[in-house]
């Protein structure tokens, strides 16, 4: 088990949220798979998770649509991920992939 400091990834104030302990347990998860992945990909950094956690707050100002233009526009086009995204939680397990841009 990996010892998981106290901070949080993302922030758990963000609007809109009802279930906020189901939140923070699911960011506290996500911190000690980030710090477990880099202990075990990069042994030979002790300090890259630290490293990482510093920089979160600098990467909250990138806007969504750089985001969306850095990694997805090759996967899905012009189809806006909050479209994706809805439509993958409406369908359930029977999501086809309807934006899948052409090669």
């Amino acid at each position: 088990m990996v010892d998981c400091p106290q901070t949080h990834l993302w922030t758990r104030y963000a609007c809109g949220l009802s279930d906020v302990p189901h939140i923070e347990s699911l960011q506290e998860k996500s911190q000690c798979a980030l710090e477990e992945y880099c202990r075990s990909q990069y042994p030979n950094q002790p300090t890259r998770f630290g490293k990482l956690l510093l920089r979160l707050p600098s990467l909250r100002t990138v806007s969504s649509q750089v985001i969306e233009q850095l990694f997805f526009v090759r996967l899905v086009g012009k189809t806006p991920i909050e479209t994706l995204i809805r439509d993958m939680l409406l369908s359930g397990s029977s999501f086809s992939w309807p934006y899948m841009a052409t090669m």
